[in-house]
């Protein structure tokens, strides 16, 4: 899938990225190993060497953890289960349950409501697992009666309570956050607005969008 192809992509960047990111830490915290061993102890700049050293192994701590994420994302079924709303596209008893591999689960969502619905999306829950993609089915098992598209699998919305969703992310997964609030700022906000608050539209600013730019066409998550 084209979409599984560009996260892998982005993962390998992202790699890279991290690695170059280890590598000079690595380096700084050899060059003040260095310069500790060859100060006194009773130097008053040991302190201030000592602390820029515990600094940088937190750094390092810190890239490290984001290599690992990388590399599990990268074996192919772990990733992030997402729950996400459009209140003024579809209302409030549909929502989209997908699935991303991607480091930073909000690209995907934000790039949803980038082009393909007249509004943002609101993120109820982001549940990370090892096996995402057997997340991902048995939350769409459970909500097969409530599917949109019944022809269509790849379209994955659902029509269903808010409450009923929060239970079943509880039963699948206790610990997982659950975001009951819609927000739908730019819905709510277009609601208030009179005819005669809304902006001219100018030509020169509106691009046509054409299928080939859908961040959800062709795609299974």
């Amino acid at each position: 899938m084209r979409e599984e192809a560009e996260e892998r992509k982005r993962l390998e960047e992202q790699k890279k990225q991290v690695a170059l990111e280890e590598a000079k830490y690595q380096a700084e915290i050899a060059k003040i190993q260095d310069l500790l061993a060859q100060e006194p102890e009773d130097s008053e700049r040991r302190a201030d060497i000592e602390a820029k050293l515990q600094e940088l192994n937190v750094q390092l701590d810190l890239v490290e953890e984001k290599k690992e994420e990388i590399t599990k994302l990268q074996n192919g079924k772990a990733g992030n289960v997402y729950i996400i709303s459009n209140l003024g596209s579809f209302g409030d008893k549909v929502f989209k349950v997908g699935m991303t591999r991607r480091l930073d689960p909000q690209e995907r969502v934000d790039e949803l409501g980038s082009a393909s619905v007249p509004f943002k999306f609101d993120v109820h829950s982001f549940i990370f697992s090892e096996d995402a993609v057997g997340l991902e089915n048995e939350m769409h098992n459970r909500l097969r009666a409530r599917r949109l598209n019944k022809v269509n699998l790849r379209k994955e919305f659902f029509e269903v309570s808010l409450d009923e969703l929060e239970q079943i992310v509880l039963d699948i997964n206790p610990t997982a956050a659950f975001n009951r609030t819609m927000l739908a700022e730019d819905y709510k906000q277009s609601l208030s607005l009179g005819e005669e608050e809304i902006p001219l539209s100018n030509s020169d600013d509106t691009i046509e969008q054409s299928d080939e730019d859908d961040p959800d066409n062709g795609e299974n998550d």
